[in-house]
């Protein structure tokens, strides 16, 4: 019979085992400080649902779904940083319209021929669309994602409605709006939509 110290250390084993993986997993292009300590920023206000990475069929990136004070639930990438979506792309069918000029503020999040991960997003919502350029971008519910120049830690959101069409983008595809629960200083109802 085994002992108490031998059981434990063998229920760790496959915990350790997960965790290697997700982390061999990690997006590539993205600085990964941020993800490495936890990929919550203390002073942001922002949270990383915790839970175990599911993959879709397209490239290597990874989206989390994040919650804020500011806007409730949004995405953010593998380094903690926000995803937007623009009012000007479509999503049925899903077109870019962000070019030139407009990805130098905000760049499209790109995909190669790997699969993408996700926590907290439905993956048969993410796919990829090819850009006028070329590139394939990843999409979420058929819009385009993006991340903005200006966010200069995780948990940023300074996109949010900036010029009004550009929207941090909930784990549904959605415009992340005010959470009118933080504004009016009301708790969270805990659906964080």
């Amino acid at each position: 019979m085994r002992s108490r110290r031998t059981r434990k250390a063998l229920l760790l084993v496959p915990a350790a085992a997960a965790l290697m993986l997700v982390s061999a997993c990690s997006a590539t292009g993205i600085n990964n400080a941020a993800s490495q300590n936890g990929a919550v920023d203390a002073g942001s206000g922002s949270t990383t649902l915790q839970q175990t990475p599911e993959f879709s069929k397209e490239p290597r990136q990874m989206l989390l779904a994040t919650e804020s004070k500011q806007v409730g639930w949004f995405v953010a990438d593998g380094g903690g940083f926000a995803l937007y979506r623009f009012d000007k792309d479509t999503a049925k069918p899903a077109k870019s319209n962000c070019d030139v000029e407009c990805v130098k503020t905000w760049p499209p999040v790109l995909v190669s021929e790997k699969q993408t991960m996700t926590t907290g997003v439905d993956p048969t919502l993410v796919g990829s669309v090819t850009r006028a350029d070329g590139n394939k971008q990843v999409t979420l519910a058929g819009w385009p994602l993006y991340r903005y120049a200006g966010d200069k830690k995780a948990g940023d959101l300074t996109g949010q409605g900036k010029g009004g069409t550009w929207f941090a983008v909930t784990p549904e595809g959605k415009k992340a709006q005010a959470n009118a629960a933080a504004a009016s200083g009301q708790p969270s109802t805990g659906t964080g939509y």
